[in-house]
């Protein structure tokens, strides 16, 4: 039986050194490499950052990035799969945005150039810290004015900030039909992230994506986030980890270990027979 297995990063695949450890890079490049498993990942991150956090991993498969937005072919940047905006609805979103004083990150493409973009000193303290982590990035692009992304293909956005200010926009955006949102607090601070992106994107619809397009007869999903709730419902079996989240846990499967003890890994491994 061809199975996929999809691993979210942060919190399940990840230790909090937000990494990958020596066991499991060693554990799963020698299943890609010698007992031939499809093995991937769907984060929320970009291609430049989830490189960095599974440094050394094997990577012969396309990636599924930004929740769900983007498939992409890690080793030449090929987009296989991506969903953007309409010219309309980012009208309506820069509105609402206005309206709410709230100026978040843009994630965009100008041709095949992928953009960080965000208003010059309208920087939140969690946007400041998550641009402080990508210093030198050739993605991050400060802009004077909104009008300076008209013609890139925006695709998410994301707004970094205390809970106070994030929920009332969350609200709008949340009961539009046009847009899907993840809210949820940040893995490793006590900042709340909102992001939004088009209406059907998730890590479940890109995952069905990349199993079809591998001829996969199973997809096989890991999670712990609220944002891997789509990708359980896409996946034939769902496993969370020890640490998820209580709601995560009830759609799943069943429950491995924690992200700390290697449990991703170990279950392929302790289970491959059943898989192949």
């Amino acid at each position: 039986m061809k199975t996929l297995f999809v691993s979210d990063l942060d919190g399940t695949l990840l230790t909090a050194k937000e990494t990958v450890s020596e066991y499991s890079l060693r554990l799963l490049n020698k299943l890609i490499d010698e007992d031939g498993v499809l093995f991937t990942y769907a984060t929320a991150r970009s291609l430049n950052s989830a490189a960095k956090a599974v440094w050394g991993l094997r990577q012969n498969l396309p990636v599924i990035l930004y929740n769900g937005a983007i498939v992409m072919e890690p080793w030449n940047g090929n987009k296989l799969y991506n969903s953007h905006f309409t010219g309309t609805v980012r009208a309506d979103i820069r509105r609402i945005l206005h309206e709410y004083d709230v100026w978040p990150l843009v994630y965009s493409f100008l041709g095949n150039k992928e953009r960080v973009s965000w208003l010059r000193g309208r920087e939140t303290e969690g946007m400041k810290r998550y641009l402080s982590r990508r210093a030198g990035d050739p993605r991050l692009n400060p802009v004077d004015s909104p009008d300076e992304l008209k013609d890139d293909e925006i695709f998410y956005y994301t707004y970094i900030d205390a809970k106070e200010r994030t929920d009332a926009v969350h609200a709008v955006f949340e009961r539009d039909a046009r847009f899907r949102c993840i809210y949820q607090q940040e893995t490793y601070q006590s900042d709340y992230w909102l992001e939004i992106m088009p209406a059907g994107t998730s890590k479940g619809a890109a995952a069905t994506v990349l199993k079809e397009r591998l001829g996969a007869e199973k997809l096989v999903a890991f999670g712990d986030a609220l944002n891997d709730r789509e990708l359980f419902r896409a996946a034939d079996e769902a496993y969370a980890v020890e640490n998820a989240d209580e709601e995560l846990k009830k759609a799943a499967t069943a429950v491995i270990g924690y992200s700390e003890e290697d449990s991703v890994s170990k279950f392929i491994r302790d289970n491959l027979e059943k898989y192949h």
